[in-house]
């Protein structure tokens, strides 16, 4: 098989769709903030030692 599929033809395409889409951006990563208190072992130290209610042994 090719990489590409055969283009459709004319008779089987739709008009109510939004035709050819633009290309999205390639760059589509987001960085995270630098946040020394949210990084590493230090950044769970607030789930950990915050009051977490009625603990049930299992």
């Amino acid at each position: 098989m090719s990489t590409k599929p055969p283009p459709v033809p004319p008779a089987n395409r739709s008009d109510k769709g939004p035709g050819s889409a633009e290309a999205a951006p390639k760059d589509t990563t987001k960085t995270a903030p630098n946040d020394p208190d949210k990084t590493g072992q230090a950044g769970n130290s607030k789930v950990n030692t915050t009051h977490q209610g009625h603990q049930q042994d299992r």
